[in-house]
């Protein structure tokens, strides 16, 4: 079994998903991808990663919706979720935090690094 620490990137912006994928494999982390919140799911319960990065706008079921199965599973729930999203608004960070996200952070003001280190902290 791996001894690298597994993130669980589900973003659907092919451009995002590719910047942060190199950013955590230089990081030495394991990375798994998902494109849409089906998949995250699928993926989350699989893989069991040790942090998972959550974009809010998913094709198949919103990130808001995949947070909320997540927390309610026994395999999933102590699993560190932070959002990263370019819809910052108030109700969503309320939402994600009442829904039980670790961490909320605005892609458009948060560097790729800022988020793999918040990443990082947040990572059990």
């Amino acid at each position: 079994m791996s001894e690298r620490k597994k993130v669980l990137i589900v973003e659907d912006d092919k451009a995002i998903l590719d910047m942060y994928v190199e950013r955590f494999k230089k990081e030495n982390l394991e990375v798994v991808i998902a494109n849409d919140g089906e998949e995250a799911l699928e993926k989350a319960l699989r893989e069991l990663p040790n942090v998972i990065l959550l974009d809010l706008l998913l094709p198949k079921k919103g990130g808001l919706s995949v947070l909320e199965v997540l927390k309610s599973q026994p395999e999933t729930r102590d699993i560190p979720v932070v959002i990263a999203t370019a819809y910052p608004r108030d109700e969503y960070r309320e939402k994600s935090t009442r829904n039980g996200a670790t961490m909320f952070l605005s892609k458009s003001e948060s560097m790729p690094g800022e988020v793999v280190e918040k990443v990082k902290e947040v990572m059990r």
